[in-house]
């Protein structure tokens, strides 16, 4: 009994003093792959995240993109995707740089991952799966006031494999670049 009135007499006067606050951020973006399957598209995000120190964050990342374009071939085999799309849902951290106005800031992402195509064609019997997979997200940017700037690449488990009707299956990487700027929809106490 003690030891929990100590450690509520400790946590009282710590929590009192806490600058503890909770912002919501909103942003849109480019989206790119790279490798044999070369797509481009646009991006959304909503962050939901909560500050524990000024220079500290945590919270959500829920993320969607539609990319646009991309094929791959073999001798008797062509793909072409018209639309695929990704989903993320994220646990995200940030730690900022410096406490000043435009603020540089390092974040992490962990997470799953729904990737979907929604328009493929093509000759013989090639085909790409959709799937989930877990996935990491390293991102770098900077904050100006309200608004927000950064690069965020998409790391996934895994590669996609398109099952051509030729020879053996075609690997395709599912890692993705997002670039994107993002503004403050709104915050509940101050940072």
């Amino acid at each position: 009994m003690k030891k929990a009135l100590f450690v509520i007499a400790l946590v009282i006067p710590l929590a009192s003093n806490a600058q503890v606050f909770f912002k919501l951020d909103a942003g849109l973006g480019g989206a790119l792959t790279f490798g044999d399957l070369k797509s481009y598209g646009i991006m959304a995000h909503v962050e939901p995240k909560v500050f524990i120190l000024p220079s500290v964050s945590a919270g959500m990342r829920f993320e969607e993109n539609a990319l646009f374009g991309g094929s791959i071939s073999d001798a008797e085999t062509d793909l072409d995707v018209g639309i695929s799309s990704r989903g993320a849902i994220l646990l995200k951290g940030e730690y900022y740089l410096s406490d000043n106005k435009t603020r540089p800031f390092l974040g992490l992402g962990l997470g799953m991952y729904t990737i979907a195509n929604t328009a493929a064609s093509g000759t013989g019997s090639a085909s790409i799966e959709a799937g989930n997979h877990f996935g990491v997200a390293p991102e770098i940017g900077v904050t100006f006031g309200n608004f927000r700037l950064s690069a965020m690449y998409h790391i996934l488990t895994g590669n996609n494999l398109v099952e051509m009707s030729a020879g053996a299956p075609a690997e395709i990487s599912m890692n993705y670049l997002v670039i994107q700027i993002g503004f403050k929809i709104f915050s509940v106490g101050e940072n």
